[in-house]
């Protein structure tokens, strides 16, 4: 299929595609690229409009060729404000901080393992989120200070279908009898599948990981919260239309009482109409659920994949559930492959008898529902 103006400058936050090459010799390639990204938006009901850093970053690549097929990488991404971005109501233009470090060893037709601060391949399960501002619901473990990371190269099982896997091992916190309950260590793996049936083209993706933290006691070394989630997805595309849909679920448990605190479920489904070669529009919804047991839930701001919980925590207690339902839409134009402008809107509706703390208290007590409207204008500037 035609490779448009829009596919390339979104692979290219991905693959460097834009990168300037400032070195290339005896083997040795070195790459410096990324992307400025600023919105003017409105990101919770109960703020002002506001401009925002959305992603910004600053991204450096370096590949030695060692022969045969053999590649070693090292590649580091520095992001502004990492971890606040577009949430922050101070200022996220500042705070540059280490976001990727990581070395890889990749050997053609084999695949690649890297070692360092990344994403895991869980990260790349999800197919459906085509948002930048308000999307994403993927629950599954993505990424890491410490990780090691496989992913194989897609070998061919047919004509037109290849399938690919990666396996993952994080790293958590060293110290033992750690008083925070920091993550002790975690490990998945995941699948890819991809087909070209004529004009139909098919992505189906599955993942399952594990996360382990400590228990928050400094006098032990026992683990606390278990987590278990899997995830599969797909996606179809035919000629500029592309539908997808996609389940999760994750389990959450205390190792020592074996009470089982809680489950999520989480599904997704999403459709993009690309009615010319650099511009396009889509809708997404999605269902996000939190269902308390004996132990209950309890996540701190942001950590819950409810759009709403960003200002706040989120807990769900035993037989108490929360329901969020997100209806996004969105448009974007490519002016070029460097260059690509975008609008979008989300409305949240939260319906349930836990509580989101914070300055935008949704559901609490009775049940009860609560909404919300968000919307931002975009440009993303690749370099």
């Amino acid at each position: 299929m035609k490779k448009t103006l829009l596919a390339l400058a979104v692979a290219a936050v991905a693959t460097s595609a834009n990168a300037a090459t400032v070195y290339n010799q005896d083997g040795t390639k070195v790459d410096v690229g990324g992307r400025v990204e600023v919105v003017l938006g409105k990101f919770n009901d109960n703020e002002r409009a506001d401009l925002r850093n959305n992603g910004s970053r600053l991204e450096f690549k370096a590949q030695q060729d060692l022969g045969e097929g053999v590649k070693v990488i090292g590649y580091t991404r520095l992001r502004f404000n990492d971890g606040g971005d577009k949430w922050d109501t101070n200022s996220s233009f500042n705070n540059i901080k280490t976001n990727k470090l990581w070395l890889a060893l990749e050997k053609d037709d084999l695949g690649r393992v890297s070692f360092g601060k990344q994403a895991t391949t869980g990260d790349s399960v999800e197919l459906n989120d085509h948002s930048y501002l308000f999307g994403g619901s993927n629950n599954l473990f993505t990424g890491g200070n410490k990780v090691v990371s496989f992913r194989s190269a897609d070998y061919q099982l047919a004509e037109g279908q290849t399938l690919g896997f990666g396996a993952d091992y994080t790293f958590g916190q060293a110290k033992k009898n750690n008083a925070d309950d920091n993550l002790k260590y975690a490990y998945g793996t995941s699948a890819f599948y991809a087909a070209q049936f004529d004009d139909v083209g098919v992505n189906l993706n599955a993942g399952y990981t594990v996360e382990v933290n400590d228990n928050g006691s400094a006098l032990s070394n026992d683990t606390g919260l278990k987590v278990q989630s899997w995830r599969v997805a797909s996606q179809f595309v035919y000629g500029p239309v592309t539908f997808g849909a996609e389940y999760g679920q994750s389990s959450y448990k205390e190792h020592q009482s074996q009470d089982r605190g809680g489950k999520g479920r989480f599904l997704e489904v999403a459709a993009k109409y690309q009615y010319l070669d650099n511009a396009s529009v889509y809708a997404i919804w999605e269902r996000n659920e939190y269902k308390g047991y004996k132990g209950g839930l309890s996540f701190d701001k942001g950590d819950a994949n409810f759009l709403r919980s960003v200002v706040g925590e989120l807990s769900v207690d035993q037989n108490q559930k929360l329901r969020e339902n997100v209806y996004l839409v969105g448009a974007d134009y490519a002016f070029n492959k460097n260059v690509v402008a975008y609008v979008e809107y989300a409305h949240s509706r939260v319906k349930g008898t836990g509580t989101i703390e914070g300055n935008d208290v949704t559901v609490t007590g009775s049940t009860s529902s609560a909404k919300d409207n968000r919307y931002g204008v975009g440009l993303r500037v690749y370099f």
